[in-house]
């Protein structure tokens, strides 16, 4: 058998890998299309500043869904001193580390094909196009260069979306619209600069950290349409959850009107009261007045104080997301994505504690401000006016890192997944990506169309499984996938 993989970043290993574990080393040759020269890192986790650290702690960061700590085992066998001061439960190592733990994975895993007959291909080229094979067999894949192969299937590991530059600014010398990697557009302002960073995500505090690690001094402020920070994580506590269980969201879900987003809010509060804990909690959550840093410092005090509302929050998501996007009518999604995406977002992907409180110290010190409401931006010369509901200010450099809510396909893969699409293979999701059935993640094609060859991991698969942000659940879903090929060797193998 002969499989595809399109994209080398920790997904795709975490894909080879599962694979491996299944003992097809002598059953599949294996192709990756990876452009960049080091398979394994991606964008996630490419060789930068050590200030952008992983956000989830190390024994919950693994390329096996089965063995969470195989990462901190890494860690701890790591000849480094520096490098295994990381190895115990609790740290979040600089996310650089991670992209060395996935890139030495896929060498390893790269000599165990070559050891038992078979290859893993690595083509530096960026996949095109995808076309279905003769007479509705397999698939082609033509490159950038114009090389084309044909392979029985393949899966689209192609990562996330690039920054959405807003407000017309590119081109603009002071303005960067991709921040990675930070260490070389940190160097690109003036550390008396005051800079406007475009968006307060996770990759927004990256940006912040690593002005702050460069020792930059002038005034930072980030900026986004509702100001929303990430939260700030907790100490792990494993929580079981007493109401908010698949059982009774499938319960609520026969109702006449089906599953509601009022239904699931629901019984979150209730599960926060079998644990005695306040449910108004998730109605402050969703106040719009709360001021940025005075919500950070809200969320800085509950983790050290290690409120239990979180790791609740966090178990139910992790559980239960995917079930309850499945049975939500089209409008009961649109409502959420509206209303609650962005908070479901701030509070299930938090920073660690450390970080935030950084990030408070630079507040309180006067030099970074977190503000909401942003309109515009326009060039004044060599400067920028940023335009907010309350207040306009002026900026020397402006860095962005505002991605849009639904989940595009990234640029690279925008001509990929419309060949596809047009060649019968797969079909556009409404909430963003291509479709995947929920059972293994398999391209859903539209019409009477033959089953489709190709899976969708990551970003691509979102709008069908939503919550697709964290490498815990592509691992999971990554053993779906990993037991189709599985099957479709067997049955190769029978014929």
């Amino acid at each position: 058998m002969k499989f595809a993989i399109i994209g080398g970043g920790a997904t795709s290993v975490s894909l080879v890998d599962a694979l491996d574990r299944r003992g097809l080393t002598q059953e599949i040759d294996l192709a990756v299309y990876e452009p960049e020269k080091e398979i394994g890192r991606g964008n996630a986790y490419r060789v930068d500043a050590g200030s952008a650290l992983l956000n989830r702690q190390a024994e919950f960061m693994s390329i096996r869904w089965n063995e969470p700590r195989h990462f901190l085992g890494w860690l701890e066998k790591h000849p480094d001193p520096e490098v295994r001061a990381y190895a115990h439960p609790g740290t979040f190592p600089p996310r650089y580390l991670f992209g060395d733990y996935t890139s030495e994975s896929f060498a390893r895993l790269r000599d165990s094909w070559g050891d038992h007959g078979r290859s893993i291909e690595v083509f530096h080229d960026t996949a095109v196009s995808m076309t279905r094979g003769h007479e509705g067999r397999g698939i082609g894949i033509t490159t950038a260069s114009g090389t084309t192969h044909t392979y029985d299937g393949a899966a689209l590991c192609v990562g996330t979306a690039e920054p959405v530059d807003c407000y017309g600014l590119a081109g603009n010398p002071r303005y960067t619209n991709d921040p990675y990697p930070l260490w070389v557009t940190v160097e690109t302002v003036d550390p008396d600069d005051h800079v406007a960073v475009l968006g307060t995500s996770l990759t927004a505090v990256d940006i912040v950290m690593a002005l702050l690690d460069r020792g930059h001094r002038g005034p930072i402020t980030m900026v986004s349409r509702r100001g929303l920070l990430p939260g700030v994580r907790q100490q792990h506590r494993d929580t079981t959850s007493a109401v908010l269980t698949e059982t009774a969201v499938r319960r609520a879900a026969d109702a006449p009107e089906g599953l509601t987003l009022a239904a699931v809010l629901e019984l979150m509060r209730a599960e926060l009261a079998a644990h005695g804990i306040d449910p108004g909690i998730l109605d402050g959550e969703a106040d719009p007045g709360e001021e940025p840093a005075a919500r950070l410092a809200r969320h800085l005090d509950l983790a050290e104080r290690a409120e239990l509302w979180q790791p609740l929050l966090i178990t139910a998501a992790n559980d239960l997301i995917e079930l309850v996007w499945s049975l939500w009518s089209d409008t009961e999604r649109a409502t959420y994505l509206r209303d609650y995406h962005h908070i479901f977002q701030s509070l299930c992907n938090p920073m660690p504690l450390r970080t935030a409180q950084r990030l408070l110290a630079a507040a309180g010190a006067g030099q970074l401000r977190m503000l909401g409401g942003i309109v515009d931006v326009r060039t004044q010369g060599e400067a920028f006016d940023l335009v907010c509901r309350d207040e306009t200010f002026r900026a020397d450099a402006v860095i962005n890192s505002a991605k849009r809510e639904t989940a595009p396909s990234p640029a690279a893969a925008t001509a990929l997944c419309a060949s596809l699409v047009n060649a019968g293979l797969g079909q556009y999701d409404d909430f963003g990506g291509l479709t995947v059935s929920t059972a293994d993640n398999r391209l859903v094609t539209a019409g009477p169309a033959a089953p489709s060859p190709v899976f969708a991991l990551g970003q691509l698969s979102a709008g069908s499984l939503y919550y697709t942000s964290s490498l815990a659940m592509i691992a999971r879903r990554v053993e779906l996938v990993a037991d189709r090929i599985a099957e479709a060797v067997a049955l190769t193998k029978q014929q």
